[in-house]
């Protein structure tokens, strides 16, 4: 018998008036809903879960309520330090990076740079601010800043001044889960900030583990930075077949 076609909205309705009563759900139980071939249910959890519409909490199982941010940033000694200056000062500004990551992490460093973002305007009066309170700083961090201090012992005690005019995705200071990852993204592969990538992939399988991450916002702040690609490729991964992945390593080569 022939399946018949339902639209994405069509689709979520069944599944809330089915599950809408339990914590969470797996993919058998929606395939006896929507009576789709297993190939086809995955997009459709998928785009599901890239709309919003329900949430991914673990391997294979599902949610209709987004799951709580019960989690709360870890700053470093150096960030506790620069943060109630910054927030009397008048700035703006926020922290991002591994201060807000590094309750993902399963060996925190002793130290680490700063990574601080502050408005285009008061990006000097920030700087003059900071080394007022004896606190080392470095301005608009590029590659070659990044070589030359990772050979100074006092590398953690140093905050990373960076201009922006986007605080969309922060709040009092701090950056969001998603905003952080990747502003340390792109100061790890694009900088060479001192953390392995294999560090950066685990916050990024312990944050997808223990929070909700909104993907599509990760996709949306990368695109500012001209690194969504990389974004989507990670945030994609799992539905890339193993084809395509061996194509894309021959065409580096």
């Amino acid at each position: 018998m022939k399946r018949e076609k339902l639209s994405l909205q069509n689709k979520i309705d069944l599944i809330r008036k089915n599950l809408s009563n339990r914590d969470s759900f797996t993919i058998s139980d929606v395939e006896s809903i929507l009576n789709e071939k297993k190939s086809t249910l995955y997009w459709t959890l998928w785009d599901l879960s890239q709309k919003g519409y329900i949430h991914k909490i673990g391997k294979g199982l599902y949610s209709l309520q987004e799951k709580k941010r019960d989690v709360n940033p870890a700053l470093s000694p150096l960030s506790e330090k620069i943060l109630p200056i910054l927030r009397q000062s008048g700035y703006q500004f926020f922290i991002s990076g591994l201060d807000i990551l590094s309750i993902f992490m399963e060996h925190v460093p002793e130290s680490y740079p700063v990574l601080l973002f502050v408005s285009n305007y008061s990006i000097e009066e920030v700087n003059d601010l900071l080394i007022k309170k004896n606190i080392a700083t470095l301005i608009r961090p590029d590659i070659k800043n990044y070589q030359a201090f990772r050979q100074l012992p006092s590398v953690g005690e140093l905050v990373l001044i960076n201009h922006t005019n986007e605080f969309s995705y922060s709040s009092n200071g701090l950056a969001s889960f998603e905003k952080a990852f990747v502003d340390l993204y792109y100061e790890v592969t694009r900088r060479q900030y001192p953390l392995a990538i294999q560090e950066l992939v685990k916050i990024y399988n312990n944050m997808r583990r223990r929070i909700s991450v909104n993907t599509n916002r990760l996709i949306k702040i990368a695109s500012r930075k001209s690194i969504h690609y990389d974004i989507r490729y990670i945030v994609e991964n799992k539905f890339i077949s193993e084809k395509a992945k061996e194509f894309v390593k021959i065409l580096k080569t």
